[in-house]
């Protein structure tokens, strides 16, 4: 048993030392109770800027506290800059800083906490505002959420969020070493996002039919009902003052019909006596949400959000003069799983909460969550996923359907693109079995801030299906593996089956790519075959070999024209087509004895840019170009063939390295 615990303490130094991790698996196996996630945030004025290591915090609320070790998610939930203005433009999103990153937690005394992070020196890698609403700016509000660390997890009930209550909650994550099997049992974050709005029984006061944002009616007139329009929800770029007294609200007002930033619009009185009712608008967040009715002043939807870990917004309240109800929907909120694998039956829900009837008048309803999943490529996703966006009442908006986001690219559809930095997920720290995992993209660059021969897979670089692998194990059969519409690989051993023993993964490179370097697999060197390629790997338990990042290079197009019908005696000009998949230069030649020079086409326009006697300089190309070639041709009175080569210089090729000369040839025909 020692030497079993020697062994794991040997794998996670060596994984620490290329990746920073916390403590995969420390919290067992058995979540207690529903809610597993602590939720803490700081003073209202903290802000921590990006490099910091050092927190204070001054709210607690959840199941466990925070020790040396843990797993810990920092996000801004609230911080966005939006338009005030008093009229269509209201609300328009102008800016935001909803980061978010991993941090491992190292130290705890009294109320600071010491973090080590993705950034400079072990800070943090974005900066995290805490800020009082004021007459420019909705509040701005982090929150540090602790995030058990499960060994393996086999759930017996449910799991859910404590609702977020202005400072803190509306977040479910979790880290999974092993395998995440729900049984039949269901994640839930519905209605635990960004709230909707409270309604408010007014008779009147001095707004417009107009308004898109309006004063909120303070402790003494709402005593007397003294006051205009409905409430707007909370969402990204603030918290309407009746959620929170103690703070000033949305800027220029938290009433009428002006959406601010994701948030639903109040619907607005459309006359003097707040007699002529409206309802409220719907929160948005992977979509937009809904307007509410009448067009002429119902609430107007909040927009679709940013692509992040954003809560979903609350919808607006109805106006209304008597009565109860009126409320906005409670938007979903965030889940993140980290896992080895997903096993089902089972649900995830993350829906917006539904608006409140009143009477004639309704609240919007709240918008959907957002899910983030970290697992390996390839992996199942055998759930239901209920993310769309609450009901609204009686003429409210309904809420916009949530976001889905992935770690890395998956064969899953509906799903963007979200990569999380800092803390890696207890699969990848301390993987159970021998694992290798890798993904094949196209590493031709093609501008910022993609570069070609960097060995990783800039942004605008597609991945590349169909490469086909084989793992061959001394001690067993044969894995075979094809990259999928992601790009991605995953074999894995059991742990009964990582003994020690020699393994090789090979791959076989398709004809019509290059590999300019063969990367290594955790400082393991490549083989090279001609086209084949292995990496000599030792299967062991708790081991990762991965993620091999093979970026190949794809030619340039090269193509000649078809056969043409000419006349003897005469000229003819055939024009040659190249397009540019790596940025560089170009040099085209033609040896053919008929060929007087050859002219620069770059616009594919007719218009020569050079004449040239038999070859061109070499031409300036940028990924993506395409250009062409005219040859003028004197004909002879017999058929002919007209070759022209080109050779491809891409810049920032490795020491060594060179594309091939590409040929294409064209054949004259003699008219009878």
């Amino acid at each position: 048993m020692q030497q079993h615990y020697r062994r794991l303490a040997r794998s996670a130094t060596l994984i620490l030392a290329v990746q920073l991790c916390a403590e995969p698996g420390r919290d067992g196996t058995d979540p207690v109770g529903e809610v597993v996630n602590t939720y803490f945030t700081g003073p209202d004025s903290q802000i921590l800027t990006a490099g910091t290591r050092t927190l204070v915090l001054s709210r607690a609320r959840g199941a466990s506290p925070l020790l040396a070790g843990d797993l810990g998610l920092l996000m801004q939930v609230q911080g966005a800059t939006i338009l005030t203005r008093n009229d269509a433009r209201y609300g328009q999103l102008q800016d935001h800083k909803l980061h978010a990153e991993w941090v491992r937690i190292e130290q705890l005394e009294g109320s600071t906490l010491r973090v080590r992070a993705g950034g400079n020196g072990g800070g943090l890698i974005y900066s995290y505002v805490n800020q009082p609403a004021d007459a420019k700016q909705g509040r701005l509000r982090w929150q540090l959420v602790r995030v058990p660390q499960y060994d393996s997890l086999s759930l017996q009930h449910d799991l859910k969020a404590l609702p977020w209550d202005g400072f803190t909650g509306g977040v479910l994550a979790l880290d999974v070493r092993r395998k995440l099997a729900l049984n039949g049992h269901q994640l839930n974050v519905s209605a635990a996002g960004l709230r909707g709005a409270p309604a408010l029984t007014l008779l009147g006061a001095l707004g417009s039919p107009e308004d898109w944002r309006y004063a909120s009616p303070g402790a003494d007139d709402q005593k007397v009902a003294y006051g205009h329009h409905g409430s707007k929800g909370e969402g990204i770029a603030g918290t309407p003052v009746l959620l929170l007294p103690e703070e000033v609200g949305y800027p220029t007002g938290d009433m009428a019909r002006g959406a601010p930033a994701t948030a639903g619009g109040g619907g607005n009185a459309l006359d003097l006596a707040h007699r002529a009712l409206a309802s409220g608008g719907g929160g948005g967040n992977g979509r937009a949400g809904q307007d509410g009715l009448p067009d002429s002043g119902g609430g107007k939807g909040g927009a679709k959000a940013p692509i992040g870990l954003v809560m979903g917004s609350g919808g607006g309240a109805a106006a209304r003069n008597r009565g109860e109800g009126g409320d906005g929907g409670h938007g979903g909120g965030v889940a993140l799983v980290r896992t080895a694998g997903l096993l089902g039956p089972g649900s995830l829900h993350l829906q917006g909460g539904d608006g409140v009837k009143a009477v004639k008048a309704g609240g919007g309803g709240g918008s959907g969550g957002t899910l983030w999943l970290d697992m390996p490529p390839g992996s199942l996703l055998p759930v239901t996923l209920n993310l769309q966006g609450g009901k609204g009442a009686a003429g409210g908006g309904a809420g916009g359907a949530g976001q889905r986001l992935m770690s890395a690219p998956q064969p899953w559809p509906g799903f963007d693109l979200f990569s999380l930095s800092g803390a890696q997920g207890g699969y990848q720290c301390r993987p159970a079995g021998h694992w290798v995992s890798g993904v094949v993209f196209e590493d031709n660059g093609g501008g910022d801030p993609a570069a070609a021969f960097n060995g990783m897979q800039d942004e605008g670089e597609r991945a590349l299906s169909g490469v086909a692998f084989v793992l061959l194990d001394s001690k067993g059969p044969k894995q075979d593996v094809v990259s999928g519409e992601s790009g991605g690989i995953s074999l894995r051993l059991s742990e009964a089956q990582s003994q020690g023993q020699a393994m090789s993964l090979t791959v076989m490179l398709p004809q019509d790519r290059l590999l300019a370097v063969v990367p290594d697999i955790q400082g393991v060197k490549g083989r090279r075959q001609g086209r084949q390629v292995s990496w000599p790997l030792m299967a062991s338990p708790d081991r990762h070999s991965g993620p091999l990042n093979l970026g190949l290079l794809t030619l340039p197009t090269w193509q000649a024209p078809p056969t043409q019908r000419v006349e003897a005696g005469g000229k003819a000009v055939v024009t040659f087509r190249y397009r540019a998949t790596l940025t560089g230069e170009v040099q085209f030649n033609s040896d053919s004895k008929a060929v007087s020079g050859l002219l620069m086409d770059r616009a594919c326009s007719g218009n020569s840019e050079r004449w040239n006697s038999g070859s061109s300089p070499r031409w300036a190309v940028k990924a993506g170009e395409e250009l062409c070639v005219r040859v003028p041709v004197a004909v002879s009175d017999q058929p002919q063939s007209v070759a022209v080569t080109a050779m491809t210089y891409p810049s920032r090729a490795p020491s060594g390295f060179q594309l091939p000369v590409q040929q294409a040839e064209t054949r004259l025909t003699i008219t009878p």
